[in-house]
C-alpha cells in the first residue's frame, strides 16, 4: 500500500511543474487578440522632474512576418516626431516574449489576460530588474514597464501604454 502511495505522489510531483509551465505559455490566438487599431495614452515617469507625464497615443497592431510576431506602430498626435514601431515576438514554445521568460499568466476577473515577464537590465543607466506587464483583451490593452533598481525593494512604474477600442 505504501509503495502505491509513494508512486502516486511521485507522479503528481512530476506533473505539477508541467501544469504550471504550460499555464505560463501564450498562444498565437491570445496574441492575436490585440491586432487592429487602438486609442489611448502613454504615461511615463520623467526622471528629471520625478513626476509622471501623459500624452495621447494611438496604436496599430499588425501581424508580423511569422505567426509568433506582431508589429506595433505607435502614433503620438501631439508629438509626431516621436512616432515609432516595435515588435512583440513570442518564442515558438510560447514561454517568452521578446526573449524574456513569462513568469506569470493570469486570466483576470474582467476577462482580460495578464502576462508578466522579468529580466535583468539597465534603466536610466542603473542596474535593475525590469518587469513587463501585458494586459490583453478584445477592447482593452495595457503595456506596462516597471523597474526595481538594484539594492531597492520598491518597484517604479516607468511607463504605461493604455488603450481601448
Amino acid at each position: 500500500m505504501n509503495l502505491i502511495v509513494i508512486k502516486a505522489l511521485s507522479v503528481l510531483l512530476l506533473l505539477v511543474p508541467k501544469v504550471f509551465q504550460e499555464s505560463n505559455r501564450i498562444t498565437k490566438e491570445e496574441l492575436n487578440l490585440i491586432t487592429g487599431s487602438w486609442k489611448g495614452s502613454l504615461t511615463y515617469l520623467d526622471y528629471s522632474s520625478n513626476k509622471p507625464f501623459s500624452m495621447p497615443a494611438n496604436l496599430m497592431v499588425k501581424q508580423g512576418s511569422t505567426k509568433q510576431e506582431l508589429i506595433l506602430m505607435n502614433d503620438y498626435p501631439q508629438e509626431p516626431n516621436a512616432n515609432s514601431s516595435e515588435k512583440i515576438k513570442v518564442s515558438k514554445n510560447g514561454e517568452a516574449i521578446n526573449g524574456y521568460k513569462i513568469i506569470s499568466k493570469i486570466k483576470r476577473s474582467d476577462g482580460n489576460l495578464e502576462i508578466t515577464t522579468e529580466h535583468k537590465g539597465k534603466n536610466n543607466n542603473k542596474s535593475a530588474l525590469i518587469r513587463n506587464i501585458y494586459i490583453l483583451g478584445i477592447n482593452h490593452l495595457i503595456i506596462r514597464k516597471e523597474v526595481q533598481f538594484k539594492g531597492s525593494m520598491n518597484w517604479i512604474r516607468r511607463n504605461e501604454f493604455s488603450y481601448t477600442r
